[in-house]
């Protein structure tokens, strides 16, 4: 496997240690800060029971109201984080298990609250169970960008993917996913990838060709919140045989296959990752690690920053992950609190570890908090399974197929 060149991005120390207890200040931050994602829990609710979620509260049923919607947007524009492009997406439950109207009034409230010079896009994941052709009206009145998760063909999601009864949910599934197509809607995919996909590449690249997506991502099945362990453990070098097959796949299928973790990887190689500076230190910028550059709101106006999946999280030593409430306080407001000097000072230990020691620093900028913590145990930690199996895999199986193709081309041009 080829070698990744060390990290190249600078250590300059002008604003202190980046470990060192220090008061959070927007202005420390270059470019400024500003929200890029704001994740939106309608519902806690799934209408499914996967054996590999993570979520903490599918069985409750609470709703947001279409004004904590507008607030959301509302204390992001009072605390200064609205740019000119905002991306809303309705997550951490079943989206769809709303009823329509609901989507309909809080979208026009989040238009008013943004106001004419922020662009807002809305981006929904859902199993795609619900989907008629009601919805599929909506997704196109609003413009909405739809996912669907789907693990591939029937005998590998309806081994994980059941309905509350137990049974399998592809066919239904794949009910939603034709309204979609007989309506026009362009739809990506993600698909869980476990111990049980792995021997399979082609039946999984199969089914996604035919399936008319966009574009496919492989998550794999995480050990996050009730999810405990992933099966990929210990079958990593399988992963890897699994991610190579497919990505000869894409190159093969001519555009018909579109892997996400191979776009990404291309594009991380080809351009780097955009640099952000924070009291003279220089990283590479990761949201994840970036405070209010990825907010996250629960049906009752519950907020978070940093990972999406900490929403609702708690865990010994840190207690919950929530920051605030936002009918009590605003986002920078809640950053003068313990709880988030205690979050933010954790995570940037972690990320300062990240950069001491790993070569994929600059392809990465941190890692993703939630998983060093459920994985390792400690936010301030570095590698995890997740790095390896989502950034290092697909960035070393590129780099290997672009060394094995150079000596042709460069005989060709001999």
């Amino acid at each position: 496997m080829p070698t990744v060149a060390t990290v190249r991005w600078t250590d300059r120390r002008a604003g202190g240690r980046a470990d060192a207890p220090v008061a959070f200040d927007p202005a420390d931050f270059q470019p400024g800060l500003a929200t890029r994602l704001l994740v939106l829990q309608p519902t806690p609710f799934c209408n499914i029971r996967c054996d590999y979620c993570y979520l903490p509260d599918r069985d409750d049923k609470s709703r947001m109201a279409p004004a904590i919607a507008r607030l959301a947007v509302r204390r992001l524009a009072e605390d200064g984080l609205l740019g000119d492009r905002l991306t809303v997406i309705w997550h951490a439950g079943e989206p769809l298990a709303m009823p329509l109207g609901f989507y309909d009034e809080a979208i026009a409230a989040i238009g008013e609250a943004a106001g004419a010079h922020c662009a807002v896009t809305h981006a929904l994941q859902t199993n795609a169970m619900l989907i008629d052709d009601d919805w599929c009206r909506l997704f196109l009145r609003h413009g909405v960008r739809v996912g669907v998760s789907l693990d591939g063909p029937a005998f590998l999601h309806d081994a994980h993917r059941l309905s509350r009864r137990g049974h399998g949910t592809h066919a239904r599934a794949m009910r939603g996913v034709e309204r979609l197509r007989a309506h026009g809607i362009a739809f990506h995919a993600i698909a869980v990838v476990t111990a049980q996909a792995l021997a399979h590449a082609d039946a999984v690249a199969d089914f996604f060709e035919a399936l008319g997506a966009t574009e496919l991502g492989c998550n794999f099945d995480e050990a996050e919140g009730s999810h405990g362990e992933s099966s990929v453990a210990g079958r990593e070098d399988s992963h890897l045989a699994f991610l190579a097959r497919l990505f000869e796949r894409a190159v093969a299928g001519g555009g018909r296959l579109q892997v996400r973790e191979r776009s990404q990887a291309l594009r991380r190689l080809a351009g780097g990752m955009p640099p952000l500076r924070w009291r003279g230190i220089d990283y590479p910028d990761n949201a994840q690690v970036q405070p209010f550059a990825i907010v996250n709101v629960a049906w009752n106006g519950d907020f978070g920053s940093f990972s999406p999946e900490l929403l609702g999280f708690t865990a010994p030593g840190h207690g919950s992950f929530t920051l605030g409430n936002l009918t009590q306080t605003g986002y920078l407001d809640s950053a003068r609190g313990e709880p988030f000097e205690r979050l933010w000072a954790a995570i940037r230990r972690g990320t300062e570890a990240c950069r001491r020691t790993c070569r994929y620093f600059d392809f990465c900028g941190g890692g993703a908090p939630v998983n060093k913590l459920c994985e390792n145990g400690d936010l301030a930690s570095a590698e995890t399974l997740y790095c390896r199996s989502m950034v290092q895999r697909p960035i070393e199986l590129v780099l290997a197929r672009a060394e094995a193709a150079a000596p042709g081309r460069l005989q060709r041009q001999a």
